[in-house]
């Protein structure tokens, strides 16, 4: 008879708020200034939180994240690669446009990676002119191979007019698409290096600050310090409002959060792009995580085992954990536990023998199937031996002699039956004889 009992799961989770987005409820409940906001946890590339992530938006300086992807990738040697600084190149630009200090340098060369730095950190819009104008001849040039790589990466609602993000009607993206071109980036060597770094001195420049103060414990009295922020990029334009793009990295479990339109006065002078990101990496923290599901040592059904030493009942264990990203406190009744195992199994079993499969799903959320193990050994108790014959008990040399003591007989069977025949046929023969004597 079947009998499989699925054990009840015991974790013991810290009850606080739950979050939202994809084939999981999450209830990610954060109010946010920023007009667009994208939150995803890189881990698990599941998306907890957004806010009119696909409705388009001015990305401001945050462009400069696909300007750095498009020199990376047109350009084999950052350190050795030199473009010459010219002033038809920079001409035009705002006095009070972001700069980081190219003016100065008019008919020098400087390398490309002292330019990504440029680019980067104090936001140097004279930098993303000259890159665009080294790498694709131009600003029409160069931001057609930003909207290519915008629609190679999976970019629906992006178009880039320019290396810099400023004020133009058509050049715009959603929060969503901004994470997917910063996502890209992060893969490219030297980015995270470069956009998470603070302070640079190029040589013959003036030290380059890094515009991001979630970065910078020192900046702004540390107000906007978050430890886990890993770069990426600030932006801010009149029509734009405070954008960023940042990357968390806490204990091994990353997050990317993209805030564009976050409204900003400078009466107030308050950044709360940086306000909402590090609230909403605060409240990812907290609340979410890789839950373990089950592991090893979880008895998730039994089975009965036949012919055992012992009238014996057989506890099954996973083969390897499954685990999943949940809120902390998930709804353990939401789980679906599939368990397959044969009705009954045989004498013996070994420890790890795999007797079947468990499948978990949570809500809509396939997390997994592993198979299920035997967690101990079953001796087998065999049924009670035959009785053998005498034969076979004998030991070989008995039953050789006694073949032996046969044969000998046989012969000398054979031997008194010939003696006799020819006895017989003695007789026959006198009688014969003397029977034609008497005739």
């Amino acid at each position: 008879m079947k009998r499989i009992s699925i054990i009840v799961l015991s974790v013991m989770m810290v009850c606080l708020s739950v979050f939202s987005v994809s084939a999981v409820d999450y209830n990610f409940d954060a109010e946010t200034v920023s007009d667009a906001v994208y939150l995803e946890n890189l881990d698990a590339g599941v998306v907890v939180y957004e806010k009119n992530s696909d409705q388009k938006m001015f990305p401001a300086s945050t462009t400069k994240i696909m300007t750095f992807i498009i020199t990376a990738e047109n350009v084999s040697d950052l350190d050795k690669t030199y473009v010459t600084i010219k002033q038809d190149v920079i001409d035009g630009l705002d006095p009070e446009s972001t700069v980081m200090g190219l003016s100065s340098h008019i008919g020098e060369q400087v390398s490309v990676r002292d330019l990504l730095y440029g680019l980067m950190l104090p936001s140097g819009n004279d930098a993303a002119l000259a890159l665009a104008d080294y790498v694709g001849g131009g600003i029409p040039g160069f931001a057609e191979k930003m909207n290519a790589k915008a629609a190679e990466l999976g970019c629906k609602n992006t178009h880039f007019a320019n290396p810099h993000g400023l004020s133009d009607s058509d050049h715009y993206t959603t929060a969503h698409d901004m994470a997917l071109i910063a996502k890209h980036a992060m893969t490219i060597p030297d980015f995270m290096e470069i956009c998470n770094t603070v302070y640079y001195t190029p040589e013959g420049f003036a030290t380059l600050h890094n515009t991001n103060y979630m970065i910078d414990k020192e900046a702004e009295g540390g107000k906007y310090y978050y430890e886990y922020t890993k770069g990426i990029k600030t932006g801010y334009l009149d029509e734009a409002g405070k954008c960023l793009v940042t990357s968390s990295d806490k204990n091994g479990e990353k997050y990317i959060c993209v805030c564009l339109g976050a409204a900003y006065s400078y009466d107030e002078n308050v950044n709360y792009a940086m306000l909402d990101t590090a609230k909403l990496y605060e409240l990812a923290y907290k609340n979410l995580g890789i839950q373990t599901i089950y592991n090893s040592n979880n008895f998730l059904a039994s089975v009965d085992v036949n012919n055992a030493r012992d009238e014996k009942s057989l506890s099954v264990v996973p083969e390897k954990p499954i685990t999943a990203f949940l809120p902390n406190n998930y709804n353990k009744e939401k789980l679906q536990v599939t368990v397959n195992c044969p009705d009954q199994v045989e004498a013996p079993v070994k420890k790890g023998d795999v007797l079947g499969t468990v499948s978990v799903k949570y809500e809509d959320l396939d997390l997994g199937e592993t198979n299920l193990l035997a967690a101990e050994d079953v001796a087998r108790i065999d049924p009670p031996a035959k009785e053998k014959s005498t034969e076979s008990k004998m030991p070989m040399f008995i039953l050789a002699a006694a073949a032996a003591l046969v044969i000998i007989l046989l012969v000398i069977l054979l031997l008194v039956l010939s003696a006799r025949k020819r006895r017989r046929a003695r007789q026959r023969s006198r009688s014969y004889r003397g029977r034609r004597f008497r005739d």
